[in-house]
């Protein structure tokens, strides 16, 4: 500050012994952000009184982050011919500011050359002036926000904690800064959907934790939750910014969600007839299921298919074993991203062989019924004969 205070009183002495006076430079925009295109005009005045000046020659040296942009026939460099005493004449350029500038002053030199116009006796007598003064124009970056959400999935009807990394990847500082989360019917926000987060200055980050709940009725998918930000900038205007949050949801397949049982255990005689069930108690679905039972080293393996939340299938085993029989039942299944799961339970069960019992064959009793029906008729028949001789 000190510095440029003794570079202004130097260049204010100068301007009080030449002939010319470079006033202020006036820009437009009047707040000058990263990535602007700034108009620029140099005001100057021959404030000598006596003698005219001619040949006048503006240059303008931008510093970073300032760029010059081609609007005279000498890029940088304006001309104006002549200047009677106390006339004065206006120049303009046009600079393109870095879109990565950060907030700060900027410094500009313009320098000016002219030739002073001497008269003397009737003659020409000239004396040539270089002046350079130094400006410093303020630009003021804008804070801009990347949201990241840690890459965890979340499980319908529980509640979780997921991490919300904020970065100010803008050029500006962020005052005041205000989070709002906003859910859908699906996701729901808890503890409070307002977050002051304060000042985040630019580069910066901030790591914010979040409970959010997904409705027990989701379906699987990646949806999407908004996130407003409102802050005052260093050039102290209001600002906002709405950032979509893409939420994975995921059902997860739990150990115990199969649920084996022994349904049913029949002697059929000479077998035994076994009926295992498999129910889905979870909220996601059992994908491919194939029951597989093991009998003393014998496989029996069936088809179940697709299993829903809430829903149950059978399967029937025909055994020819009997006594004591330890069954083992294997399911094996998918999720709906294709990770491979399996479950195994053992049953032990003890049937008696029942005595093997002789049955009378059907038709057996047809032809039996056919011949005493046969036996009768011929009764009957030799009866009515012998009441006939009778008579």
């Amino acid at each position: 500050m000190f510095k440029k205070f003794l570079i202004i009183l130097m260049f204010v002495g100068l301007s009080s012994i030449s002939a010319i006076q470079i006033d202020e430079i006036q820009y437009q925009p009047n707040i000058i952000h990263p990535g602007d295109d700034v108009d620029l005009w140099v005001k100057i005045t021959n404030n000598n009184y006596d003698n005219e000046v001619e040949n006048v020659v503006v240059e303008i040296t931008p510093h970073y982050p300032f760029e010059l942009k081609q609007v005279n026939p000498i890029k940088g460099k304006a001309i104006i011919s002549h200047l009677n005493p106390g006339e004065s004449d206006t120049v303009y350029f046009k600079l393109h500011v870095d879109e990565n500038a950060p907030s700060r002053d900027y410094r500009i030199d313009v320098k000016v050359s002219y030739d002073e116009v001497e008269k003397e006796n009737g003659e020409k007598i000239i004396h040539h002036y270089e002046l350079t003064k130094v400006y410093y124009l303020p630009v003021y970056g804008v804070a801009s926000f990347q949201l990241n959400i840690n890459d965890t999935s979340i499980i319908p009807g529980k509640t979780e904690t997921i991490k919300l990394d904020i970065k100010n990847v803008g050029t500006g500082d962020a005052k005041y800064l205000n989070l709002y989360l906003i859910g859908n019917d699906k996701i729901n926000i808890l503890g409070g959907s307002s977050i002051f987060i304060g000042c985040l200055k630019a580069g910066n980050q901030y790591v914010i934790p979040i409970k959010i709940y997904a409705t027990p009725e989701i379906e699987d998918g990646i949806y999407s939750i908004n996130a407003k930000l409102f802050w005052i900038g260093e050039d102290g205007s209001q600002y906002n910014q709405t950032i979509p949050l893409n939420i994975r949801v995921l059902k997860k397949i739990y150990k115990n969600q199969p649920y084996i049982y022994l349904d049913d255990v029949r002697n059929k005689g000479n077998y035994v007839e076994i009926t295992i069930g498999i129910a889905n108690r979870g909220s996601s679905k059992l994908r491919h299921c194939v029951m597989t039972l093991t009998v003393n080293g014998k496989n029996y393996t069936r088809y179940i298919g697709d299993l829903d939340e809430d829903d149950y299938d059978t399967s029937v085993f025909d055994i020819y074993e009997f006594g004591k029989i330890p069954i083992k039942v294997r399911v094996t299944y998918f999720d709906d991203y294709h990770n491979f799961y399996n479950i195994t339970k053992v049953f032990n069960i003890q049937v008696k062989k029942s005595e093997k019992q002789e049955t009378l064959n059907p038709i057996y009793l047809v032809i039996g019924v056919i011949v005493i029906i046969f036996i009768l008729y011929i009764i009957r028949r030799k009866r009515r004969n012998q009441e006939f001789e009778e008579f």
